[in-house]
Formats: C-alpha cells, structure tokens, sequence
C-alpha cells in the first residue's frame, strides 16, 4: 500500500481517503490492443497521470487500481505506486464488479472511485467538501453527448441515465450513509448484478435512500480518453 506525503492542496480531506480506479476492460472503442491505463499522453502513461493528481490533490490517501486485461504490465508502469486488485473476471462483468473488488480493498471511511479512461488534474476538486457524498459533473461540456448525465433536485442528484444534458464526471465519493448502503448491496451481489454499470450502482444507492450533492468546478476540464482524437485534445494543453 502506497501513502502519500506530498503537500495537502487547498480545499481537501484531512481524514486518509481511498481512492479506487476502475480499470478493468481493454481499450476497445479506441482500437487499442492497451487498456486504456496505458494510453501515452505527452509521453506518460494515463494511469500515471492519473496517480500524481490523486497525490498532489491528498494529504494523505491509498490508491487501489481494479485491473483486469495486461495487470502485469500495469504493475510494471505504476512503479509500485498502487495496490493493485485484480479482476480475474474482466471479459465477462462491467466496472460495478471492479467496484465491489475495490470496496473489499478499502482501509478507509472515505470512498473515492474514478473510472480510469478519464484525464483531469488536480485542480478538478478545489472546493470540493469530503464531508458528504457527492458526484463530479462536467462544468465544460467536455464530456461526449452519448455519455450518462444526471438531473439535479434541489442541489442533489435525484438520478443518473443516458440522454440527459448535464453529465456526469465519472467519479464518485462516498461516505457514511452512502458507503454503508454500498456496501450492504455488494454483500447481496449475483453474478447476473455484475454485469452492471456503475451509474446502476449509484441509482440503487438512490432508491435506497442514499444522497448525492454534486461537485462542479467551471475551470477544470474532465476529459474521457473514447478515441484517439480524445488524446490529442486541446485541452490536455490547459
């Protein structure tokens, strides 16, 4: 297990966080025979890029990567950074089997899960509040229309699914009320539950009673790694 003791960054946790990345699948939407972890992007690997924000964004945190296709190359580019969780059944499940393999993982109160195609910095989460669970919506429309989006009552998510306008980051935190549900739905898990998608997840967490507020931050960009124009984006410029 790696802890990290880099500088705290403004508006952060001050309690350990495990932050769980969900990489399971191959890059097959963008034609690669890597998992999408191994895309270069400047010349690093995205899982890379992805460990130093978490780092630079936490006082102190464990990183646990859900990994499934190519593990032991992965294990070679992180450098021993991560814990490294496997998910033998990657072929056949959807990422919310990596989720529960990541869960059983955890040492901490504090859940964070991050899908691992996504490119963001550490900027993503000035002024994000580690006291309630929450979601990550996109503030810059970089996510791709087709993508899961959320509706907002009253400053909290009262769903996710496919068509809505305002979209859904693909990170989740999780704590107390939220976490505990979680876990009590993994305990109930079947193999036919592992084929769903972690946007399902939340939405049981939802109809069990579970809260989400929302964090949205205008001048960080999230960018979903879906093809090869997606890593020669602009924006990987800002």
């Amino acid at each position: 297990m790696s802890r990290s003791t880099i500088k705290i960054k403004k508006n952060t946790t001050e309690e350990k966080i495990s932050v769980v990345i969900l990489s399971a699948g191959i890059g097959a939407r963008i034609k690669s025979a890597e998992p999408r972890s191994l895309l270069k992007i400047k010349g690093e690997h995205l899982i890379n890029h992805q460990i130093r924000a978490i780092q630079q964004t936490f006082k102190t945190c464990e990183i646990i990567g859900v990994f499934g296709v190519h593990i032991q190359k992965i294990l070679k580019r992180t450098n021993n950074n991560i814990r490294i969780v496997e998910n033998q059944l990657y072929n056949s499940t959807n990422n919310s089997e990596s989720m529960r393999l990541g869960l059983n993982n955890t040492l901490c109160n504090k859940v964070l899960f991050i899908h691992g195609d996504i490119f963001f910095k550490e900027d993503l989460f000035d002024g994000a509040k580690f006291d309630k669970s929450f979601l990550v919506v996109d503030g810059n429309d970089d996510m791709a229309e087709k993508e899961v989006g959320v509706t907002v009552d009253k400053k909290q998510i009262s769903i996710l699914s496919y068509g809505l306008k305002k979209k859904w980051g693909q990170m989740c935190f999780l704590t107390g009320k939220e976490l505990k549900t979680l876990r009590n739905i993994f305990q109930k898990f079947e193999e036919t539950d592992k084929k769903m998608l972690s946007f399902e997840v939340i939405n049981k967490i939802i109809e069990n009673g579970g809260s989400f507020k929302y964090h949205e931050n205008s001048k960080s960009h999230i960018i979903e790694i879906d093809c090869i124009k997606d890593i020669e984006n602009e924006n990987f410029n800002l």
